[in-house]
């Protein structure tokens, strides 16, 4: 349920509500976005609600068709899987050039996030993996950390948004959260090692891994 909106930004506070009812799952992909409740909802008037949508609408979150209402994102089985092929090459890469390039104060922070990550009530009743934005993502952290702009950038971009609406759901797979951490704690000992090739392979691994519960789990959008 949403709350209204008390801000002097309106247009910021309810691309926040929106974008965190959408990456939780509370708005499914491919539902569509209903100005007028929103705007009710929201307590706001539908010029700042247009704002929000137009942002998300930017980040890849929502859709638009003529003479339709904005929906959620919805990719079908065979673009998500083209997305995880794309990403298992891309990050790949980011965990090769990171076990070359990150500093002690960066794998520091690495290993305190996935203590973090370990301690996360849902991971641990084995329910879920749902990881924050920016500082707070491994992923995101490990790109930064590989000191190549552009594979940052990639990563960072709309591609980075996509996943994180459909991170969440994949990570709710029987016995995938606790796998993935695993996962995730192995290809950090890669690249605290500085094994490029190991960093690289395990990451590739683990992505590859993810890209299989879509093919197995993920169903099409209606």
């Amino acid at each position: 349920m949403l709350k209204p909106v008390q801000a002097e930004n309106l247009g910021q506070l309810a691309f926040e509500r929106l974008e965190h009812l959408i990456l939780t799952g509370e708005v499914e992909p491919g539902d569509k976005l209903s100005e007028a409740d929103l705007a009710r909802q929201l307590g706001i008037s539908r010029g700042p609600l247009r704002e929000a949508i137009g942002r998300l609408e930017g980040l890849g979150l929502v859709t638009r068709k003529a003479n339709q209402r904005p929906r959620v994102t919805a990719l079908s089985k065979v673009q998500l899987i083209e997305l995880f092929v794309f990403r298992e090459a891309v990050e790949g890469m980011a965990a090769r050039y990171a076990a070359m390039n990150a500093k002690p104060a960066e794998l520091k922070r690495l290993r305190k996030l996935l203590e973090s990550h370990g301690e996360d009530p849902d991971l641990r009743r084995g329910v879920g993996y749902f990881q924050g934005s920016g500082n707070t993502d491994f992923h995101l952290q490990i790109a930064q950390a590989s000191r190549n702009s552009r594979l940052h950038d990639y990563l960072a971009g709309p591609i980075y948004s996509i996943l994180r609406l459909y991170r969440r759901r994949l990570s709710e797979v029987p016995g995938r959260a606790g796998e993935a951490l695993s996962e995730h704690i192995g290809i950090l000992e890669a690249i605290e090692a500085g094994n490029a090739d190991l960093a690289e392979s395990r990451m590739r691994a683990h992505i590859g891994a993810s890209r299989q519960n879509v093919h197995d789990f993920m169903q099409d959008p209606d």
